[in-house]
């Protein structure tokens, strides 16, 4: 009889240590306190579901600041054996991708990443366990990096279809192995519980490889999910969710040639490794102090509301989102999207607030929008609400598999509203600018966080738009700035929006 061990992780965004940075208190998570729950020997593969090298305040920090490589240091002392990649590891280039993975001990498997004449740069692998076992694994990464990324970051390499790259190799996989192991950053097109299709799109296709891949396992990633181990089509398969909350532990049995998984997912725990913490603790030590630098003394502070009280109203930091953006770009519109943190702010304003409330590494792009095509976006955005016991509440399917508050937009500059009992594609009941109302044939100029520009959240109006601006300079600096020549928050523009239902 052989037996096996795995442990996974995946989407942990550079959150290394026992903090989500908002909270001062330690908690149970971070690749750190993951790492102390490895117990490793020769028949165990350490593996992670990609989105290592951005997301975090940590790597914010290191971004413009020369230190060590906080998330390959921390990997190499975790021992991880294999990684796939996630899109957001593409987010500042392959070039300066390439430059992490000359350092990581870790095999990179990524199958649909290849160079311009289709040769795959990470290709699958086979593990001879000490025992003998013959464990193949696979790594595949969603496309939709082809929509999302700048092309000058990927362009000296293709991102093909993770099904079509993936059927010939698993083939020789099954062959040659005893166990074969997918690894896949990307989600699921369909319900888990139910088999509903939520997708149609080739961003998450989970299911689709589970269906067609000769697979034991389908470790998947991307959309954050906690899903916990579940067999679906014959294929153990399970996600977790970011910040190293979680890891999975898959145990394998063979008995009389059959093989046999378990598998559960377990908390990140309040114990550190030791080892990486000491490596660790005095860039982290900086981050700290740099978060905590002070930015201003606001009059008053800003309580957290729920989303869906933002999404009705807005508030006074998506105003001064919006004031910042319309400043910087001039535009007769701006988008602000809502995210899935606490939104609030102190009087005592730091750095750590602004990237709280504004989490993302995003830039400013500008387009040239038709009314026709506000519109449709607005009908979107209006899909956000649906009415549940005569209340009005947050549509299920913003919230699962993956949550997406930052899909939801308010729109400043514009006069607009919607009537939550009509259908959906036929909300927006209102739509105005300065006073007029908008006709299908009316352009306006449109700022917009550059996810949203190039259809980010199955915005494609906006991606198909015309491109006026397009700036370097991340939108998080930009709500710094606003602090060197201003002492308190903006009270325009005001956002002329209201709700029926």
């Amino acid at each position: 009889m052989k037996q096996f061990k795995i442990y996974y992780t995946s989407d942990v965004h550079g959150y290394l240590f026992p903090t989500d940075y908002i909270q001062k208190a330690p908690q149970p998570q971070g690749l750190i306190n993951v790492a102390a729950n490895f117990d490793k020997n020769g028949n165990t593969i350490i593996i992670d579901g990609g989105d290592m090298y951005q997301g975090s305040p940590l790597l914010q920090y290191l971004q413009t600041h020369e230190d060590t490589d906080a998330v390959t240091t921390a990997m190499n002392l975790a021992g991880y054996d294999y990684v796939t990649l996630g899109n957001h590891d593409f987010n500042f280039g392959y070039d300066q991708l390439v430059k992490h993975l000359d350092k990581l001990e870790a095999t990179v498997v990524a199958e649909n990443v290849t160079d311009k004449s289709g040769h795959t740069l990470y290709p699958a692998q086979i593990k001879t366990l000490e025992n003998g076992t013959k464990v193949g694994i696979i790594g595949l990464v969603t496309d939709y990096i082809n929509i999302w990324e700048k092309p000058a970051h990927i362009s000296a390499i293709n991102i093909e279809s993770p099904l079509v790259k993936a059927a010939k190799v698993v083939k020789q996989l099954r062959d040659e192995s005893d166990v074969v192991i997918g690894v896949y950053h990307g989600g699921y097109e369909r319900d888990i519980s139910t088999g509903k299709v939520v997708s149609k799109t080739t961003e998450n296709i989970a299911w689709q490889l589970t269906e067609l891949l000769d697979l034991d396992i389908l470790l998947t990633g991307h959309q954050h999910g906690n899903v916990p181990p579940t067999v679906i089509n014959g294929v153990l398969t399970l996600q977790m969710p970011n910040q190293a909350k979680l890891f999975a532990e898959i145990n394998g049995v063979e008995n009389k040639g059959s093989w046999q998984f378990k598998a559960e997912t377990k908390s990140a725990g309040t114990k550190s490794c030791e080892t990486i913490l000491s490596a660790l603790q005095p860039v982290q030590d900086k981050v700290e102090n740099w978060l905590d630098q002070p930015i201003a003394q606001l009059d008053a502070s800003i309580a957290v509301q729920p989303p869906i009280e933002l999404a009705k109203r807005g508030n006074e930091i998506l105003q001064w989102i919006a004031s910042v953006q319309l400043a910087v770009s001039d535009a007769d519109i701006t988008l602000v999207s809502l995210n899935n943190n606490p939104s609030s702010l102190p009087q005592k304003l730091t750095l750590r607030h602004i990237l709280q409330n504004y989490p993302f590494d995003n830039t400013l792009v500008t387009k040239r929008v038709s009314g026709k095509a506000l519109r449709a976006s607005l009908e979107h955005v209006a899909s956000y609400f649906v009415i549940s016991d005569a209340q009005l509440t947050v549509d299920p399917d913003w919230l699962i598999p993956k949550v997406e508050h930052y899909n939801y937009d308010l729109a400043f500059g514009i006069d607009y509203g919607f009537n939550v009992t009509h259908p959906v594609g036929s909300r927006v009941v209102k739509l105005q600018y300065q006073g007029q109302d908008v006709q299908d044939t009316d352009y306006f100029t449109i700022a917009m966080n550059n996810y949203r520009a190039v259809g980010g959240g199955n915005y494609h109006e906006y991606a198909t738009a015309e491109t006026v601006f397009s700036g370097d300079q991340p939108i998080q600096e930009m709500l710094v700035d606003y602090f060197k020549t201003h002492i308190q928050l903006p009270n325009k523009p005001k956002l002329q929006f209201f709700v029926e239902y």
